[in-house]
């Protein structure tokens, strides 16, 4: 039986801040940080931008 170590990602980003959610205040977050000149990142589970308003979209709403 051999022992695997896990191995450190070998792509590397250093941020400032990251951001999870890309929801509303995810993304005005994500303008805000870039704008006072930090280095930041948002993740997102889904599939897409928009948090709560993008999963309950309504028709005619």
């Amino acid at each position: 039986m051999t022992a695997t170590a896990a191995r450190p990602a070998t792509d590397t980003q250093l941020l400032d801040a990251l951001i999870v959610g890309a929801g509303f205040s995810g993304m005005y977050m994500l303008h805000k940080l870039r704008q006072l000149g930090f280095n930041a990142k948002v993740v997102e589970a889904g599939s897409g931008v928009g948090g709560t308003w993008y999963w309950n979209r309504y028709p005619g709403a």
